[in-house]
């Protein structure tokens, strides 16, 4: 795992070990720690697959790691940075961090993968199978249980995450078997009916796809090969358009070299201060990179 700032600059790594691959970075929205999964180096590495493995919890800089274990499948931050929900047989599990118990269970519908929390705590989105013939992106009430597509049914779709105003969703919306293409980068509304182009490149797909705290930028992986496992990916940060039509040229962007599904904090974790005390740093932000 590394970390860097939203440029690409000052690039230094979180993690060094070398008998695991890691995946699946993702920080505190109080920005003081950071969750992942780690995976065996015999084992290959997709998309679909790592957050089935040994989740790890660790300080946003990577300090006083400790490993959950299996148990903890697709998992993502709840809002106040204390607990975290995951996927089991049983449904959504709400996990108090501290003491690692179940404090509460949720039906989980259709979704299968790829489970995100919303910033509000309010709903949750996920890659989900039963909501049409393909994965498609859905969104789950957290009160009432309530799930709908906000993809389009008739295609793949899939690595799903919120904007920072819990209304929004973005998504790689996938192909359609057998008619070829790319997987482009989508946005839909929470109640479906809204849905446009954010990104998309001829001869790429985009994944992974994580908006800026401030709801101007955005990050992604590129890949030229479908995601099934993940290799010769790079990452690329381009500026949230502000019309509200459907992209039909690709937007310019900055490189920022080999990586796969980077997250963003607001939080200056490469300047140390007040011990990560959640206090943002102005005008700077970080992103994370997967290795």
């Amino acid at each position: 795992l590394f970390v860097m700032r939203p440029d690409g600059s000052d690039r230094r790594p979180l993690t060094k070990t070398p008998a695991y691959n890691e995946a699946g970075a993702r920080f505190s929205p109080n920005g003081l720690k950071l969750l992942y999964y780690r995976i065996p180096k015999a084992e290959a590495i997709d998309n679909n697959t790592y957050g089935t493995f040994e989740l790890v919890v660790a300080g946003a800089d990577g300090s006083n790691a400790v490993v959950y274990g299996k148990d903890y499948a697709w998992a993502s931050w709840g809002p106040d940075g204390r607990q975290i929900a995951c996927l089991s047989a049983r449904g959504i599990e709400v996990v108090d961090l501290a003491s690692r118990r179940v404090v509460r269970q949720i039906p989980r519908r259709a979704i299968v993968e790829q489970l995100v929390w919303s910033p509000d705590g309010k709903q949750f989105a996920g890659t989900a199978n039963g909501l049409g013939a393909f994965w498609n992106i859905g969104v789950l009430s957290a009160d009432r249980g309530e799930i709908r597509a906000i993809s389009e049914t008739e295609r793949y779709n899939c690595t799903p995450d919120w904007l920072p105003d819990s209304r929004h969703v973005v998504y790689a919306r996938g192909i359609i078997p057998d008619k070829g293409g790319c997987a482009e980068l989508w946005m839909a509304s929470a109640d479906g009916k809204e849905r446009r182009r954010i990104y998309a490149e001829p001869g790429r797909n985009i994944y992974g796809a994580c908006v800026s705290p401030d709801a101007r930028y955005v990050v992604f992986t590129r890949s030229v090969e479908d995601l099934g496992q993940a290799k010769e990916t790079v990452m690329a940060i381009i500026r949230w358009p502000q019309d509200e039509k459907p992209a039909t040229e690709p937007a310019p962007r900055v490189d920022l070299g080999p990586g796969w599904e980077p997250h963003w904090t607001p939080h200056d974790i490469l300047t140390p201060t007040n011990e990560h005390a959640g206090v943002p740093a102005r005008g700077q932000g970080q992103t994370h990179e997967d290795s």
